[in-house]
């Protein structure tokens, strides 16, 4: 399918979000599994509750920057933006579903209080590079408690956590295990 200027142009304003995903979902939820299987019944417990009610995520990125943080963190919207035309260009594709490049995880702490769990990590490119992010802690989303609670609330967490601010209830955390890492693809994502 071929596109016009016009209609890359059309595709790069629809973009709500640039992310890292990761490329296998199952590896990384058999990776939390693993960092809880010896944990004593007190430290599993949340993570045992969003397992039995099926409020683990299906799929897993670290969000790079969202539309809302383009006026703030400009230059790694454009950045983002300027990739994601030029793979469509390069690519001559018109359906937004490119990968701007390669990626991986570092994780680091799994962090939760009684509504969220989200593990911190670090971002590279393919290259090795950090990845630029707007957040201020990258992170993935593990989990939440209910449809109530967004996702993008673990930037709140984390904060927090770093913070050491216990004011909003008790925050857990926890070493996930030592070099673990996960690969993924930076991609544009849009609303629905």
């Amino acid at each position: 399918m071929s596109s016009s200027k016009g209609d890359q142009k059309d595709l790069s304003d629809q973009v709500v979000y640039f992310s890292l995903r990761l490329s296998s979902p199952v590896a990384f939820a058999s990776a939390v599994d693993r960092a809880f299987a010896d944990a004593d019944s007190d430290e599993a417990q949340f993570y045992r509750y969003l397992k039995q009610n099926n409020r683990i995520q299906s799929e897993f990125h670290v969000t790079l920057i969202h539309v809302n943080d383009r006026t703030t963190h400009p230059e790694i919207w454009e950045k983002y933006k300027a990739k994601f035309k030029d793979t469509l260009s390069r690519e001559n594709s018109g359906d937004g579903t490119s990968t701007l490049g390669s990626g991986e995880v570092l994780a680091d702490q799994v962090v939760w209080d009684q509504g969220i769990m989200a593990l911190a990590v670090r971002a590279t490119g393919g290259d090795g590079e950090p990845l630029p992010c707007a957040n201020a802690n990258a992170h993935i989303t593990i989990g939440t408690a209910n449809d109530s609670i967004k996702a993008f609330e673990s930037n709140d967490l984390l904060q927090r956590w770093k913070e050491g601010d216990q004011s909003k209830g008790s925050i857990r955390c926890k070493e996930f295990p030592k070099g673990c890492t996960f690969e993924g693809s930076v991609r544009a994502n849009f609303a629905g």
